[in-house]
């Protein structure tokens, strides 16, 4: 069923998770200001997935679907006209490029310089997939060099050497096409962008609270645990770990005889340190025995962020695990690398950080929709 245009700036970012599909309806005023939050949704995979790309996407995509229906069905008066889909690593391929050139003689940088940095990137970066049924989403300047010194804005610049940083990400031909028609079914002209978490939060991040030393962005999701690297202020790469607040939430749901969705409510409250002594027990309980294989997984990471010789690093956590004490202290460096530890800043992210930025606010739900929330700030600096 197709829509006329709304007068409204209505748009919908989508969280295509692994455990589940979440997305957020807001509207961004054309005179700009602050972000009005219409509603929040989340529809979690009624089945354990096995982890491979193809099986994910069907149930991601009945879901997305489900969504949509959900939308149609309760905004016929706010129907939006641009939707950005951000994907999880399952979904994805990305790869940062570094690109360096040196002169004879000193020289005005044109767009063209830069231009051309990045489509040998785009060639490279297909070369090495050697793959033809694959769509390139996604290309970020992270970050640009001149003689040396980093500069925002290289165009019209003079200097000797360049040196480039550029994100690139792509996906399956199959996937975003069946993604895409999912939404022109529901409105034929739609403005569709897709997008990576990691680059989604590293924009957010880099733009408020970023410093100079390491960084390690910690997503706990549903399924998969996304660990990004940033050094020197470029994403460096991006781990998945599988391990994931579904692996909790399944074993409290066995142990309780609930739901899945009751046993979110449960660990929630229990984060929040809201249940009684006994049930609180048994939840403790639960977590500390699935502690164990998170901490053997994370080990992956610092034996990395070792070889990567990081220091001085800054863990930002956030995704649905980010309020469980025991998953942040689990995973915090073991004695067998002290000079990972020495110096290590942990940072909950919490959508609190950018409450000014809303008119309406009460459809976000702590850290765990820290995704929805980078999407949407994104979506309204690239528009």
């Amino acid at each position: 069923m197709l829509f006329k245009k709304s007068q409204k700036n209505i748009s919908v970012a989508f969280d295509i998770g692994t455990a589940s599909v979440s997305a957020v309806l807001f509207e961004a005023p054309e005179s700009g200001g602050a972000l009005n939050v219409i509603k929040t949704y989340r529809k979690f995979h009624k089945i354990a997935l096995r982890a491979d790309a193809v099986h994910f996407s069907k149930a991601t995509l009945s879901q997305f679907s489900a969504i949509l229906d959900d939308i149609q069905n309760e905004h016929k008066n706010a129907m939006p006209s641009r939707f950005h889909i951000g994907l999880s690593s399952v979904f994805y391929l990305g790869k940062t490029e570094r690109f360096y050139e040196k002169w004879p003689k000193s020289k005005i940088i044109t767009q063209a310089d830069i231009d051309g940095f990045i489509e040998k990137g785009k060639s490279k970066y297909f070369s090495e997939l050697k793959r033809d049924d694959v769509i390139l989403f996604e290309i970020v300047l992270m970050k640009t060099l001149l003689n040396g010194y980093t500069i925002e804005r290289s165009v019209g610049k003079r200097a000797e050497e360049v040196e480039l940083l550029v994100h690139y990400a792509a996906t399956s031909k199959e996937l975003y096409e069946n993604f895409s028609t999912s939404v022109k079914n529901f409105r034929a002209d739609a403005t569709i962008t897709f997008g990576t978490f990691p680059v989604n939060v590293w924009m957010i991040i880099r733009e408020n609270i970023f410093p100079e030393h390491s960084v390690l962005l910690v997503d706990i999701g549903g399924e998969l645990t996304e660990v990004t690297f940033v050094i020197d202020g470029a994403i460096a790469e991006v781990h998945s770990l599988p391990f994931g607040v579904l692996n909790i939430l399944l074993r409290i749901a066995e142990a309780e005889h609930i739901e899945v969705e009751n046993a979110s409510a449960l660990l929630k409250a229990y984060a929040d340190s809201k249940l009684d002594k006994e049930v609180e027990s048994r939840i403790r309980g639960i977590i500390k025995k699935e502690m164990k294989s998170w901490e053997e997984y994370f080990e992956r990471v610092w034996q990395r962020a070792n070889h990567n010789m990081m220091s001085n690093i800054h863990m930002f956590f956030f995704g649905r695990g980010a309020l469980i004490d025991e998953m942040k202290h689990a995973i915090t460096p073991p004695l067998l690398h002290p000079d990972l530890a020495r110096g290590l800043q942990t940072t909950v992210i919490s959508p609190d950080a950018f409450r000014d930025k809303f008119q309406t606010y009460s459809g976000f739900d702590g850290p765990d929709d820290f995704g929805l929330l980078s999407l949407i700030l994104n979506i309204h600096l690239i528009k």
